[in-house]
């Protein structure tokens, strides 16, 4: 416990040399130990990085310490210079800790040199301030890649091959960061060929591909092998849910589609159920399972719904237990159990927007302090 203790506090301050910028980071009073405690920890060699990591850009003891074994610099002066860069560009404090923890090298760049030129590019491409920095926090591994021979060429190839706007590009390098620093050419070539022998559109592959292009970045031999299942499960290539089934079966792997299988099993699905369900919904297997079970023991336990009428409309499972299901719900038993309606279709109850179930089953009722049970039933997941 006591080691615990020093581990935490001696990364305050482990040594002389901290930046002024530390303060942004830290409002903790400067705890004096000294550096031979810090030496006892990181190492002498370590300690001015550790407390600059900590101080300035606001990372634990732990990830400090990780890094620092993995990078290490004398002075503050790169890493001050890329930490202001960040900041003038409207970089929060979380997204600067953030970004330098997926990428701590950035912290030895030359912020005029190697990262103005990029911002510039993505700026001229109508990416905003804002935006940029909230995708770049979260994936900035294209800030290591050189821009004229690898960032422009793929953002180019990626506009040409889905014919989207710029942002369109950026949305999804969000969603799928090796467009812009892999060469998927040959890769992305031979799956969309092969999906439009099968006769999939390409108007469904085009929209899929900007959305959700980490499908189709696969081994073709494996990509191959979930296109056929899909089409053994009956799914229709010429429809949109042919490519929703594929994303689901790419994102999870055998094991966990019989984990889940029996989840559901548990729950009084059928073998049958499950394959319904899937051919109705395929999302409702990338579900965790945690989801699943709650979901299920709601709808089963405390609605009486059967289990089989959940496999039939398995979309059910795809709202927010905790702020849709359980408040519109208890709202519906509310009427139920005053005999203001007799019955109603849950899933059209579950699919309306809150300004209709409001006008619908709210509203009309205001002696029963209905607003005051589903707006206290939302306020129990927050």
């Amino acid at each position: 416990m006591f080691y615990s203790f020093c581990k935490t506090q001696i990364f305050i301050r482990a040594g002389s040399r901290i930046s002024p910028t530390s303060q942004c980071f830290s409002n903790h009073p400067v705890v004096s130990f000294t550096v031979r405690w810090a030496s006892k920890i990181v190492g002498d060699e370590h300690s001015f990085t550790v407390s600059y990591l900590i101080n300035s850009c606001g990372l634990s003891p732990d990830s400090a310490l990780s890094v620092s074994k993995r990078m290490q610099f004398e002075t503050s002066e790169k890493p001050d210079s890329v930490i202001s860069f960040f900041k003038n560009h409207g970089f929060s404090k979380t997204q600067i800790r953030d970004l330098i923890k997926r990428r701590p090298k950035l912290l030895l760049a030359v912020p005029d040199k190697t990262l103005l030129p990029k911002f510039q590019y993505f700026y001229s491409k109508g990416i905003s301030r804002s935006e940029l920095a909230r995708i770049l926090s979260s994936y900035p591994r294209v800030l290591e890649y050189n821009l004229d021979k690898n960032i422009i060429p793929r953002f180019n190839f990626f506009k040409e091959l889905t014919h989207c706007d710029d942002k369109k590009v950026f949305l999804a390098y969000k969603n799928c960061p090796m467009i812009l620093t892999y060469d998927l050419k040959s890769v992305f070539a031979s799956n969309l060929a092969f999906l439009r022998d099968i006769g999939v559109p390409e108007s469904i592959i085009m929209t899929k591909l900007v959305v959700h292009p980490r499908i189709f970045a696969r081994n073709h031999d494996k990509f191959r092998r979930y296109t056929e299942e899909v089409k053994k499960l009956g799914f229709n290539p010429s429809k949109q849910l042919f490519l929703i089934a594929l994303q689901s079966l790419t994102e999870i792997s055998r094991s966990t589609w019989e984990r889940k299988s029996n989840i559901f099993k548990q729950c009084g699905w059928t073998d049958k159920d499950i394959v319904s369900a899937f051919e109705k919904n395929p999302r409702c297997m990338t579900f965790s399972e945690q989801k699943i079970i709650a979901t299920m023991n709601f709808l089963v336990n405390t609605m009486d719904f059967k289990p089989s009428f959940i496999a039939n409309c398995p979309y059910l499972l795809s709202y927010s237990l905790e702020r849709r299901i359980i408040p519109r719900c208890s709202v519906l038993q509310a009427l139920v159990s005053h005999g203001l309606i007799k019955e109603f279709n849950v899933f059209s109850v579950l699919a309306c927007t809150e300004t209709k179930f409001l006008q619908r089953f709210v509203t009309p009722y205001e002696d029963l302090n209905l607003l005051k049970l589903y707006n206290g039933k939302q306020g129990l997941s927050h």
